[in-house]
């Protein structure tokens, strides 16, 4: 079994023992995730030493954005190399919230690492991505809040994005809530965004001999909530093997500040930094437990019931998941010939 598989089996675990426990007790997430914060401490900081040793790199480089997990990948960087080792990129652009932005100055000054602030709003004017969506449509939260309630509706489905990405990625699966030209827009308009990101920040790890950092988790990507060639590209991926809500724990150990820990996770690309769970439609805590029970081959019902969700967003959960899969094996290609 791979260390990664091993890992998420724990995690998968010590969920279980959360969903599982005596109901009559009602004993918090906090008291039975049994996460030991300091061994995964160790053990990131070690594999990040390790790497950017058996690469023959100088450092590390993170695209910091003022969250959760791009923070507590900054901590964990800073202790593994030291802060002349790591460098921080911050990328606004036309639609970036400004507390996100200064939250990830922020964290840079008080981690020491050196950091760069590169607008990227030339490369995606020039590419056409702006003359999708204006700034006042893209910036207005609660316009995309109502659209967001409104493919729930159509769907009757409390996961829109799980119904949605299934659907683009899983033709059986059914017809899309949104139109396909009106989805193909908003797809194209944040993937240049991510893409572009990702862009930068290989030019800039390359020209200085630096490994780029991954910041993905284990819950977005269990369901495909990243673009592969975006944030979940990487040279090494150190939360991977962890849930959202393990993360903040783990970032409370190290110190990660408590306005960040706390901040609702975000892309930053639509909404002036519209929460994540907004588009996946349930918390982290109920989600992590949901792909830990599907993981582990609990009935549905059982998820649902402790997981304290309907069963159709377990069910929905489960189609992102297979769709996750696909997305991750692409590009599909013909065998080798006889």
């Amino acid at each position: 079994m791979r260390p990664v598989d091993k890992a998420i089996n724990l995690a998968c675990k010590s969920f279980l023992i959360y969903m599982m426990g005596e109901e009559k007790g009602k004993i918090g997430l906090e008291e039975y995730l049994a996460l030991d914060v300091e061994k995964a401490r160790h053990d990131i900081v070690e594999f990040v030493r390790n790497e950017v040793k058996n690469f023959r790199k100088d450092g590390a480089l993170i695209g910091l954005s003022g969250g959760l997990d791009s923070s507590t990948v900054a901590f964990l960087c800073v202790e593994a190399l030291g802060k002349d080792k790591v460098m921080g990129l911050i990328l606004p652009e036309r639609d970036s919230s400004p507390r996100n932005i200064e939250d990830a100055v922020g964290l840079a000054k008080q981690l020491g690492i050196q950091y760069k602030k590169i607008d990227i709003s030339p490369i995606l004017e020039s590419l056409g991505a702006y003359g999708l969506l204006s700034h006042e449509e893209a910036s207005d939260r609660p316009a995309m809040e109502r659209a967001v309630e409104r493919i729930r509706r159509l769907t009757g489905k409390e996961s829109p994005f799980a119904e949605q990405f299934s659907s683009i990625y899983s033709p059986t699966s059914g017809a899309t809530a949104v139109p396909l030209p009106v989805a193909n827009r908003l797809h194209a308009f944040a993937t240049a965004k991510t893409r572009t990101r990702m862009m930068v920040l290989y030019f800039n790890a390359i020209l200085n001999n630096y490994l780029v950092v991954g910041t993905t988790d284990l819950s977005e990507w269990s369901i495909g909530f990243y673009d592969k060639y975006g944030d979940g590209a990487s040279d090494i991926s150190i939360l991977k093997h962890l849930y959202k809500t393990q993360i903040q724990r783990l970032a409370r150990h190290i110190g990660v500040p408590e306005h960040i820990v706390n901040k609702p996770s975000s892309g930053d690309l639509l909404g002036m930094g519209m929460p994540n769970v907004v588009a996946i439609g349930v918390p982290y805590e109920k989600l992590d437990g949901i792909l830990c029970g599907i993981r582990h081959g609990l009935p549905d019902q059982d998820i649902a019931r402790r997981a304290g969700v309907r069963l159709d967003t377990v069910e929905s959960i489960k189609k992102a998941m297979n769709a996750a899969m696909l997305m991750e094996s692409m590009p599909l290609s013909l065998p080798m010939p006889k």
